[in-house]
């Protein structure tokens, strides 16, 4: 065979090669149209084996089209209310019912909080939600969807509509803290949704107050089933340990939460409760330590380690010297040395 003849077979390969490859982001174009940009190659599986493990829609692309769907497929209120259309991309909803504000409102809703809020449909895509959540057959898309859309048969944005609001009457309730109507009101929301997170958190919450652990263990136990990482119900999991007096699994469980996110204060706060009811002052003073390390500390956090500090014998002004001194040696460590510097100019004014 001639040289020449080996070019042309090796050129007329790569040629084909080429368009072997360009085969599946093809027919991915072609079926996806228009969320082309949500693709995954076949090395990792494409969407299917992506799905739960990367973010997809994070340009949210698909509220338009979920948009249309509601504008186009809503029922009306049979009072002749305006709509309520809850999403957490109120931006770009909000554009896309500019032209339809006679019919509808959107307003803005958490994911996790959907449940406490008023509205008749809502628009939410996936990124954001607990990946365990969304892979799982049982919990998503929720009982109340009546619309997805899809990407590979993999769902990116989903449509709610209401079938109860009874979750939202329950949040109501215990704020004015009638307990009794408040579960009553959430045992009638989770019969609709057994995975309805907002009426899960409410009716766990309304039992460690009224003192029903194993009530409240039992809810804790289900959302934790599909929520295995959820920092709240995690959380109410560790003040059900605390309460029963386990303080080891409490300790662990707040650990746990920290793990997932470090930016959760509630699990650092609880965690130095915890060391204070065993007398442990050195570790209450390291869990609240960590919060300065993350930028978490509150003033609660502040008063906290005040306390902990005039515990060992220091005055007021002495306790304040020692946290400044604290938060400017945690700032300079990260390389934040003019907000270091401004907690070293008080820590010398305490002199």
């Amino acid at each position: 065979m001639t040289d020449k003849k080996k070019k042309i077979i090796i050129g007329v390969s790569g040629i084909v090669l080429v368009l072997l490859l360009l085969i599946g982001p093809i027919c991915h174009i072609i079926r996806n149209h228009p969320y082309e940009y949500v693709y995954f190659n076949e090395l990792v599986g494409g969407v299917e084996k992506a799905y739960g493990n990367y973010e997809l829609d994070y340009y949210y692309h698909s509220t338009r089209e979920a948009s249309e769907w509601v504008i186009a497929n809503a029922e009306a209120n049979p009072d002749g209310s305006k709509i309520r259309v809850a999403t957490w991309h109120l931006a770009s909803v909000n554009y896309f019912f500019r032209n339809d504000t006679d019919r509808f409102v959107p307003t803005f809703c958490r994911w996790y909080e959907k449940g406490n809020n008023d509205w008749d449909y809502a628009i939410f895509t996936v990124t954001g939600i607990s990946p365990e959540q969304i892979t799982n057959p049982d919990a998503f898309p929720p009982k109340d969807c009546v619309h997805t859309i899809d990407v590979d048969g993999k769902p990116i944005c989903i449509i709610l509509k209401r079938q109860t609001k009874d979750d939202f009457k329950g949040n109501q309730y215990k704020s004015k803290n009638q307990i009794d109507s408040a579960l009553m009101c959430f045992n009638n929301a989770l019969a609709v949704n057994p995975y309805n997170e907002a009426a899960l958190n409410n009716i766990i919450e309304c039992y460690l107050m009224i003192g029903q652990l194993d009530s409240a263990k039992k809810y804790i136990d289900h959302e934790l089933s599909f929520l295995p990482k959820y920092e709240t119900a995690n959380y109410f999991l560790a003040h059900y340990y605390m309460t029963k007096g386990e303080m080891d699994n409490a300790i662990k469980v707040c650990n746990n939460i920290i793990e997932f996110n470090f930016k959760f204060s509630g699990a650092y706060h609880l965690l130095c409760n915890i060391y204070l009811r065993q007398n442990d002052v050195k570790n209450a003073e390291k869990t609240l330590l960590k919060l300065i390390d993350v930028d978490q500390l509150d003033n609660a956090g502040v008063q906290q380690l005040i306390q902990i500090y005039k515990a060992e014998g220091l005055d007021d002004r002495g306790a304040y010297r020692k946290l400044y001194k604290k938060m400017a040696t945690s700032l300079d460590k990260r390389g934040k040395k003019e907000e270091a510097q401004t907690y070293w100019d008080l820590y010398k004014q305490m002199r």
